[in-house]
């Protein structure tokens, strides 16, 4: 969670040059490429400049300034003004340095592959040039999105000669973002200020207006208390649960949304699961209606009818290939079935997403045994070797990458105990040639084509079933604002306005 306050009576008129926010919980750790939880990634974007940045529009210039792409290669051109927190120079050096070790299989970045695509990977710096030129084993076409990733972040050379200070935020010279983290106090507060005469700031199709603040201040925890807490003034910027927003629809709020991820249905297709049958999986999309899940997690979201969400470059947008719901013939074939469901209870409140698959195929005559767990427990138990445990999943994705493969990538391809992404354990040989296809693709026209046959395929083969994005809405107050380029959230782009 984000929220936001002025230190001096902001909301009063006073000046400020602070912001105060909230973090939902302490950050697991300050390295880039060691992200897993929402707040590692609020941090790395703050701390660490990607090459490239994500706009509205597509991408503009971080670090590199401009860039060139085949689908094995990306050359980035460094720009010549950026520096570290330590005053270290960065130079393409420092960027090939920074870029190898999050590639490199002994960091062990589980965001890496989203970032390179599995290949093994060579960075080369040419300092005389100002370049650095990218090259990957096997086609991606997805690379230059991937280097816009928080986890993608440049660590400068004092973060890497001191890898365990760099993950406790310990080393001051390890920034190349726009802000130093300059005090920390675990399960209390976290405190960003603004490097003295930085100016490498991204270049936005629609210019950022207001004035970044001098200090940004994250405390832990509190959520509960940050509607009433935003409407009394302590606060400036909140992210609201969607029963709250009601609240702001009046008065002097801006509503700022942003997608997290996406939630989908996964299916065990291993022999020993009924799912293995596409005709129970097809039986199962009969059912479960991706409106009625969304209306009992979050009616603020939007319908997917993909891996992802609609806003996402070559996604499907066809609703004709959904599965009709027919409730009838779905009861003809899962009358009697015994399911295994587990789903981590962040789904809605309490896993409510999670109950509202339970009863819908319950409804079609089915013996559901719901596990709703925490969310370390399901990840445990879907992404472990035990693949008899499970049967069914509603799958809650972060999508920081911000493209097809996130979501795709766990019903396509390799499977997880061979190396791959595929929780599924699915085999789909035509949608699997279509995916190969469009990440080797040299041209968005042709990835798109691709992808849209990719799509065609599983959808039909009912691999997963598409339900609705995870959205995120930040309100502000009068004189602060924030923006979500590329529909992501980006604590960077917070300002003081007036």
């Amino acid at each position: 969670m984000l929220t936001g306050c002025v230190t001096s009576g902001g909301n009063d008129g006073e000046t400020t040059d602070t912001i105060r926010g909230a973090w939902l919980t302490d950050p697991t750790t300050f390295d880039p490429a060691k992200v897993s939880g929402l707040d590692d990634f609020r941090a790395a974007r703050l701390g660490f400049d990607t090459v490239l940045r994500r706009d509205d529009d597509g991408i503009v210039g971080g670090i590199a300034t401009e860039y060139t792409q085949s689908p094995t290669n990306v050359t980035l051109t460094i720009r010549d003004d950026a520096t570290c927190s330590d005053g270290t120079e960065i130079t393409p050096t420092v960027v090939a340095d920074s870029l190898a070790r999050l590639a490199s299989a002994e960091t062990a970045s589980t965001t890496a592959p989203l970032i390179f695509g599995g290949s093994p990977v060579t960075v080369t710096p040419d300092d005389a040039a100002g370049t650095v030129s990218i090259d990957l084993e096997r086609p991606y076409s997805e690379l230059a999105v991937g280097l816009t990733v928080p986890a993608a972040g440049i660590v400068c050379p004092a973060g890497l000669d001191d890898p365990e200070g760099l993950a406790a935020g310990t080393v001051d010279g390890a920034f190349s973002g726009p802000y130093a983290l300059t005090a920390a106090t675990p399960g209390v507060t976290y405190e960003y200020t603004l490097r003295d005469g930085y100016d490498a700031w991204p270049v936005y199709a629609e210019p950022l207006e207001g004035t970044p603040a001098v200090t940004l201040d994250f405390s832990v925890g509190a959520t509960d208390a940050v509607p009433n807490q935003l409407l009394t003034g302590e606060l400036d910027a909140a992210n609201v649960n969607v029963q709250d927003l009601p609240r702001f629809e009046d008065g002097d709020y801006e509503l700022n949304g942003s997608t997290v991820g996406d939630y989908f249905i996964i299916f065990n297709e291993t022999e020993t699961s009924p799912f293995a049958d596409p005709a129970v999986r097809k039986a199962a999309a009969q059912v479960i209606d991706p409106a009625g899940f969304m209306e009992a997690v979050n009616p603020a979201g939007q319908l997917n009818y993909s891996a992802g969400d609609p806003d996402l470059q070559c996604v499907n947008t066809d609703a004709s290939l959904m599965v009709e719901q027919d409730e009838d013939a779905a009861a003809s074939v899962l009358e009697g079935l015994t399911i295994r469901l587990i789903g981590t209870t962040g789904v809605g409140v309490n896993g409510a997403g999670n109950v509202y698959v339970q009863e819908r195929l319950r409804a079609a005559g089915a013996t559901v045994e719901l596990a709703n767990v925490d969310n370390g427990n399901w990840i445990t138990t879907i992404l472990g070797p035990d693949t008899g445990s499970w049967d069914v999943t509603v799958f809650a994705s972060i999508n920081n990458v911000g493209t097809l493969v996130t979501g795709l990538s766990r019903v396509l391809g390799t499977s997880i105990e061979d190396g791959g992404r595929n929780i599924a354990r699915s085999t789909n040989p035509t949608a699997t040639a279509a995916y190969t296809e469009a990440l080797a693709a040299s041209d968005d026209t042709i990835k798109c084509e691709a992808y849209q046959r990719a799509q065609e395929s599983v959808l039909e083969a009912v691999d997963f079933i598409p339900l609705s994005t995870n959205p995120a809405t930040i309100v502000t107050a009068d004189g602060f604002s924030v923006r979500a380029p590329g529909g992501r959230e980006d604590l960077t782009t917070l300002r003081i306005l007036g």
